[in-house]
């Protein structure tokens, strides 16, 4: 099991509840619309599809940022893409 912080921008009300419900299924909230989940290969997969099939691509944005010592080059995003991470961004996760 890896661990993943898991966050989202999601611009409807309606397809916010269920990206909400879907994320509770799989982690634990930390923020309004932050999650840590700790997660399978199958459970990754579970949760994508789930939510491929709720947000708007064109609109919404789901952030699955694995943590370990490798996560600067590996963040993903679902739907509207983030910046490319900067040298000088500081992330700090307690």
């Amino acid at each position: 099991m890896e661990t993943y912080l898991v966050a989202y921008d999601i611009s409807n009300d309606k397809r916010l509840r269920k990206v909400a419900t879907t994320c509770e299924d799989f982690g634990i909230r930390r923020q309004y619309s932050v999650f840590t989940c700790r997660l399978t290969a199958t459970d990754m997969v579970r949760l994508k599809s789930r939510l491929y099939d709720i947000i708007d691509l064109d609109q919404d944005q789901v952030l699955i940022i694995p943590l370990c010592a490798r996560c600067l080059g590996a963040i993903e995003t679902l739907g509207r893409p983030i910046e490319p991470p900067d040298a000088r961004d500081v992330v700090i996760v307690r």
